[in-house]
């Protein structure tokens, strides 16, 4: 049995070996078919087109930041600078710069030729989808492409407009008819304006908002009314009221029937228009603010521009036998410009990576501060700057006020923004203070809560709260001294909103002067915010000019916070001692009189 056993039995390799021999001769035996490549069929989802499209990377949904604020709450995660171009999207955004500033910076350059340098960089197309042979340019990109095409404000004008246009008809046609029209839109020889402001009401019974819309019996939607509209071309997209007190985005083709221009007016008459049916008034609010970040970029970049003149006037130029650049209190003016440049610049890209970066953001209050901020201290700074070269050249002096006076005007004044800002603001902080301003407003029915209150606020009565949310943690440790600034401005917030609540009730709104202060506050401390975040990235990443950065952020914090303290020591001190009643009298009194107040120096009373 051994015997037989050894000689029957076959090695294991052997066994392997034999039978991985089989089963290959096996299948090369089989049927011709099978011989045959096979062919796999390819599936492919033709519905998907989102796989062509640019990949999100946002981040899950925050609680508005600015809003926030006005309750004294800080997100401390957003001290870091937002970073939201990878290295291939930088590239590419460099090179199509590079190829617009070929053209914007060579002054000899025609309208038309400029036009066609847009075209050819498919700027016209930056806000659509790939897939439509757009860019889908983010924020953050607009805002790189604007800074170089507002060196010619007329046509940064139009492209930050169209921008927005675009951006709303993606989000208000339906996916057929947006189809239909983008390719038209997007040729870049009509634009799409931007029709929102009225002119004023003439009398008491005349409503401040008449442009309306109604169907027809075909179904089209007519436009009757008048709008503020600079632009004589291209497409208008047009805000009207619909039954009664819904606000409906139109759409105006070039060319409508009914539409009359004069001077800076534009007329419709039974006008056709496309309706945006599916942009709610919340959408359109969030689309239409984006102009507001817009316009703050080209602002800056009319100061940036302003500067230069001023340098290129300064630097060849001597006084009593000195170079004109070594006198102290041009350097100084020169460097107060750079330093608001810097300030505007950081909070632009601050706020753009909050719309970039985060699922549905609420960003409103912070595009209308980015606009107001260099709205208001730009005006200031590019007046002390034209006044070196404004008696030599003041042709060019002239050109760049007018160009920050219409900026500045753009569609919308200074105050009229901090109003939307100081009450969006309030409204947000009633959310979580509207039984406590109640309870103040009532002491006598609520005394232990008033007792308690009392004590609680005692470190805010003498001006010295509490900082306890260490902010300078998430910040280089060289900027802690900025960083207790900050964090001083943001806790005395909720204080002061709880004042003017408590103060005002109800007729809060009506409160001017007071809301406006708490704007202009709350504006700063977002520009502080943006300046120490992006400060302090530049230095831990070790940019070139890093430590200017850093020197620039802790001068303007420093700088800002007493403006922040004196603006919300006005509103706690009261209309009396911070003198507002007296000047709202005196205005008042001229408004109703239209004489003057008082009798001219040399006038007596006998001889």
């Amino acid at each position: 049995m051994n015997i037989a056993r050894k000689l029957t039995t076959i090695p294991y390799n052997v066994r392997k070996t034999f039978y991985r021999k089989f089963k290959i001769s096996s299948i090369n035996s089989d049927t011709v078919e099978a011989t045959q490549p096979k062919v796999q069929e390819e599936k492919f989802d033709f519905e998907d087109l989102k796989v062509f499209e640019r990949t999100e990377r946002r981040s899950a949904k925050i609680d508005p930041f600015m809003k926030e604020v006005f309750v004294s709450k800080f997100n401390r995660d957003l001290l870091a600078y937002p970073e939201i171009l990878t290295k291939d999207e930088d590239e590419a955004l460099e090179n199509r710069i590079s190829f617009l500033k070929k053209s914007f910076s060579n002054a000899n350059s025609t309208k038309e030729e400029r036009k066609n340098t847009l075209r050819r960089a498919s700027m016209y197309a930056a806000t659509v989808n790939l897939t439509k042979n757009g860019l889908a340019a983010n924020y953050t990109e607009l805002l790189r492409y604007l800074e170089i095409i507002g060196a010619d404000l007329e046509l940064g004008q139009a492209i930050s407009e169209h921008w927005v246009g675009v951006t709303a008809l993606s989000q208000g046609l339906s996916a057929d008819d947006y189809t239909d029209i983008i390719d038209e839109i997007v040729s870049g020889d009509d634009t799409i304006s931007i029709c929102i402001k009225e002119r004023m009401s003439d009398r008491l019974t005349q409503p401040d908002f008449r442009t309306t819309a109604e169907i027809d019996e075909k179904g089209i939607w007519r436009i009757h009314g008048e709008k503020i509209h600079i632009n004589k071309t291209g497409y208008i997209l047009v805000l009207a009221i619909t039954d009664g007190s819904k606000l409906k985005a139109l759409l105006v083709r070039p060319g409508a029937e009914g539409i009359s221009y004069k001077d800076n007016f534009v007329t419709f008459s039974n006008t056709p228009a496309l309706e945006l049916n599916m942009a709610n008034e919340a959408i359109l609010s969030q689309t239409l603010g984006t102009n507001r970040l817009h316009t703050a970029t080209l602002c800056r970049t009319s100061l940036q521009q302003a500067t230069q003149a001023c340098l290129e006037y300064i630097r060849p130029r001597f006084i009593n036998g000195k170079p004109l650049s070594e006198l102290s209190t041009i350097r100084s003016t020169i460097g107060e410009a750079i330093l608001y440049i810097y300030a505007s610049e950081s909070a632009e890209y601050f706020t753009a990576g909050l719309l970039d970066g985060f699922m549905d953001p609420d960003a409103e209050l912070e595009m209308a501060m980015c606009r107001n901020f260099i709205s208001h201290h730009g005006q200031r700074v590019l007046l002390k700057l034209l006044a070196i070269p404004g008696v030599e050249k003041q042709k060019d002096c002239l050109r760049l006020l007018e160009n920050m006076r219409s900026l500045t005007l753009r569609g919308e004044n200074v105050e009229e923004v901090n109003m939307f800002i100081a009450l969006h603001g309030a409204h947000h902080a009633t959310k979580s203070m509207a039984e406590e301003i109640k309870k103040i407003r009532n002491p006598f029915f609520n005394p232990t809560f008033v007792f308690k209150k009392m004590i609680t606020n005692r470190h805010q009565d003498k001006d010295d709260p509490k900082l306890d949310l260490y902010l300078s943690e998430h910040l280089h440790p060289s900027l802690k001294p900025p960083s207790e600034s900050l964090e001083y401005c943001v806790k005395r917030m909720r204080f002061v909103t709880e004042i003017i609540m408590s103060r005002h009730g109800l007729e809060v709104a009506s409160a001017y002067t007071e809301l406006n202060r708490l704007a202009e506050a709350a504006t700063e401390i977002l520009v502080c915010t943006a300046v120490l975040a992006r400060a302090s990235r530049s230095y831990c990443i070790g940019l070139r000019n890093a430590a200017n950065e850093m020197k620039l952020a802790a001068c303007y914090v420093e700088m800002t916070k007493n403006r922040v303290k004196t603006l919300l020591s006005e509103i706690i001190d009261g209309e009396y001692l911070n003198l507002d009643h007296f000047r709202v009298q005196f205005g008042r009194k001229y408004l109703d009189t239209n004489e003057s107040l008082t009798e001219k120096p040399t006038a007596r009373v006998f001889w």
